[in-house]
């Protein structure tokens, strides 16, 4: 899908636990097997919510990050929420968070995608953008937290090893260094037959005989929705695959091994872009992987102006989204007056 109207990160938030579970920890005490551990070079610890916190306050508190004013909050028409875990509440959740965000007349969608929930939030907020001219603002927002004592967070044979946290995206029509110039994704339903009917991440660990094989077909149906999805928004954003413009691939928060499997030879190798893996000391943010990318960029200033940027998610429920960005310079006061933005 190209982006062909004015559509801008404004602004991102990551809310992350202070507390701390490394490898060494999970082998000790929650029985994470050595050769498991042994396949997580590179990886040294993910955010884990103690018992006082849920998923909720830290989406709220994402969400209270990327509006700054009551203005901004007010501005917002739509207000999208991912989230991969069930409670009894959840029937509600997307309402209830734009409620309390201040986002009180919004349109409320919850999107139900498991780690790729995050992503497609952000494809149907540019859609409904793009067709609603009277949208001014949309608020992405992903939230979930397993706790302390959830026994799949290292989810064996998976290749995620899941990191409690909330992220929050607020993309706008008049504001932001990162403009969304497309976005693409591809889903093969097939997967969904090599998953064990209940959640793993809420009973004990599947066993050895339940779990996905890491070469199987599950793997090589979501390499061609990276493929489709990555071809795809690289042709809608204009860019070739030698365009010395894209400087950055970011890739989902998984396993080395899994992004492996699911990216050598399908991404712009040709392009000498910078890879970007940053799963090290988060582990997989269920959902929110990708905006916690798009934060590392803002925060990092990691694109000039011109530059171009490919994010890549993938989830289990079965998708591949794909987005592509551009460093813009920010609009002035009298660019924003002039288009009849309030500034203050």
């Amino acid at each position: 899908m190209r982006i062909h109207d004015e559509v801008f990160v404004e602004a991102t938030s990551v809310v992350l636990p202070i507390r701390r579970q490394t490898v060494r920890q999970a082998v000790r005490l929650e029985g994470l097997p050595l050769e498991q551990a042994e396949e997580l070079s590179g990886v040294t610890e993910v955010p884990v919510a103690d018992h006082a916190q849920c998923r909720e306050s830290m989406a709220l508190a994402a969400a209270h990050d990327v509006l700054a004013s009551p203005r901004a909050a007010q501005d917002v028409g739509l207000v999208v929420c991912a989230w991969v875990l069930d409670t009894d509440t959840d029937w509600k959740l997307a309402p209830r968070l734009a409620r309390k965000a201040g986002a009180r007349r919004a349109v409320a969608i919850g999107v139900r995608q498991l780690s790729n929930g995050g992503a497609m939030g952000v494809q149907i907020a540019a859609a409904q953008m793009m067709a609603e001219a009277s949208l001014r603002a949309a608020l992405v927002l992903t939230g979930d937290a397993l706790g302390p004592d959830a026994p799949g967070r290292w989810a064996e044979g998976e290749g995620a090893f899941m990191g409690d946290a909330a992220t929050a995206l607020l993309l706008s029509r008049t504001r932001g260094r990162l403009a969304v110039r497309s976005i693409a994704s591809s889903g093969h339903c097939e997967h969904e037959a090599d998953f064990p009917t209940a959640n793993p991440l809420l009973g004990p660990p599947p066993s050895a005989s339940a779990a996905p094989a890491k070469s199987g077909s599950g793997s090589f149906l979501l390499r061609r929705c990276v493929r489709d999805a990555v071809q795809g928004a690289l042709a809608d954003a204009g860019l070739d695959t030698d365009d010395a413009r894209l400087r950055i691939v970011m890739l989902p928060r998984l396993a080395p091994w899994l992004l492996d499997v699911l990216t050598t030879g399908l991404l712009p190798e040709a392009l000498k872009a910078e890879q970007l893996r940053l799963t090290a000391r988060t582990g997989h943010l269920f959902a929110g992987d990708m905006t916690a990318n798009l934060d590392h960029l803002l925060h990092e200033d990691a694109l000039e102006a011109g530059q171009y940027a490919l994010l890549v998610s993938v989830g289990s429920g079965f998708t591949a989204t794909c987005l592509v960005v551009q460093a813009v310079s920010p609009l002035t006061d009298a660019d924003l007056h002039q288009k009849g933005v309030a500034t203050s």
